[in-house]
């Protein structure tokens, strides 16, 4: 009798450990699928910014890493930002002149999150030998380095990538993406038109944009908002 019970407890602790087994590798597979999800979000995205965006890189003065940083990030192994400016240009001729869109995004792998921070043009920052300015007068005083170096400063962490694009290619890249999430504070519209004075309209709280509402967003002034 006494040998049945000890088998019968013998089964029972080895069911237990193949049970315990079957949940660490299954939580094993859940990790590295959410590691490989994270790794295609971050390839896709930048495979889209490069699509629409291969004719405006330039080499910075800075050289290949932030200042802010020791060595450079190695997009594998290490968390990283992406600074997108959209240029006041509607021509699309140069990408010179003001940002009237400046949105900071960062990759953390760790959480698995990318957050993205709009900037508002109108925010007055110190810009490195200008002094206390509007943010969106960096890059019409010293280009995408003094752009780069502007939000440094304000945010104290490194840019270590950059996208600069025209309004046609920020809309471009947030339709790519199958539009963006945002926390808008307060609902407002903007005049597209006119004959179509309420063509893109702002809710307040969380939301999803296309690309063209997504530029209103982030290129609409406090001033201008009109709550509803």
């Amino acid at each position: 009798m006494a040998d049945i019970n000890e088998e019968t407890r013998l089964q029972r602790r080895n069911k237990k450990v193949r049970r315990r087994r079957r949940v660490i590798k299954i939580f094993g597979v859940l990790g590295i699928l959410g590691i490989l999800a994270v790794a295609v979000a971050v390839g896709y995205f930048l495979i889209q910014l490069s699509s629409v965006t291969a004719d405006t890189q330039e080499e910075l003065d800075r050289g290949e890493k932030s200042e802010l940083r020791t060595e450079a990030v190695d997009l594998q192994e290490d968390n990283f930002s992406v600074l997108i400016m959209g240029v006041d240009d509607r021509e699309g001729t140069n990408l010179e002149g003001r940002t009237d869109a400046m949105v900071l995004a960062t990759f953390n792998k760790e959480e698995n999150t990318v957050k993205t921070t709009s900037i508002p043009r109108d925010s007055l920052v110190n810009i490195p030998g200008q002094g206390e300015d509007k943010i969106t007068h960096a890059h019409a005083y010293g280009g995408t380095d003094l752009a780069i170096d502007s939000v440094e400063n304000l945010f104290d962490i490194p840019v270590d990538y950059y996208v600069k694009l025209d309004f046609v290619a920020f809309v471009e890249i947030i339709d790519a993406l199958g539009g963006i999430e945002v926390d808008s504070p307060i609902a407002f519209s903007e005049q597209d038109s006119e004959s179509n004075p309420d063509a893109i309209q702002i809710e307040e709280g969380e939301q999803t944009l296309d690309g063209e509402e997504a530029l209103a967003f982030v290129r609409m002034r406090k001033s201008e908002r009109s709550p509803r």
